[in-house]
């Protein structure tokens, strides 16, 4: 076999898929468009919104503008983590995509990470930045699974703050084995520090 016509063959293919991952970044993201998921947190927001207004506060008021700047925030990190499911795995069971969300609801509220998903998500080797744009869809399963997470209603530890294909931290919480028939993965759920 001639090797000299394998390097430029792998160069092409590499600059292919290097094209194809800068169409993919640059192309607009598009969340979810049925109807609006919302966290227990922002219906609690909206509420609050609703009887300042009845009592006669404007929606320019400082309190109504604080409530809804709240309502916002919950809502990046509604998007921002339901992309990162999406990500991590849109091809996956409901439970190992609620995991998913749970790890970054988990590190936002541990005092080793950021508090913000926009924090976490950007620290360097943990997970993409293009899951702060989005992709060009993400799925209602997705953001179901990051409206679980941020409620609180998931079965997750507080203390698993790990995910990869390795086992890492304290312990292995859960062992997630993904077999979609075309791809293979297993993903560990881990506890505790590194």
């Amino acid at each position: 076999m001639n090797h000299k016509h394998i390097t430029p063959l792998l160069v092409a293919l590499m600059a292919l898929v290097l094209i194809m991952f800068c169409i993919i970044a640059a192309t607009p993201a598009h969340a979810y468009e049925g109807e609006r998921i919302t966290t227990a947190r922002q219906d609690a927001l909206h509420e609050a919104a609703d009887i300042l207004r009845a009592c006669g506060y404007a929606d320019d008021s400082d309190v109504i503008r604080a409530l809804g700047a709240e309502w916002t925030a919950e809502q990046e990190a509604l998007d921002i983590i339901a992309r990162v499911v999406q990500g991590e795995a849109g091809a996956c069971p409901v439970d190992h995509q609620i995991a998913v969300a749970a790890v970054v609801v988990n590190r936002i509220n541990s005092e080793m990470f950021p508090n913000t998903a926009r924090e976490v998500v950007s620290q360097p080797g943990q997970y993409t930045t293009l899951y702060l744009r989005g992709f060009d869809r993400t799925s209602r399963a997705c953001y179901e699974a990051a409206k679980i997470a941020l409620d609180g209603t998931d079965a997750v530890p507080d203390d698993v703050i790990w995910q990869a294909q390795f086992p890492q931290g304290t312990e292995v919480w859960w062992r997630s084995e993904v077999d979609t028939g075309w791809w293979r993965s297993v993903t560990y759920f881990c506890r505790g520090v590194a």
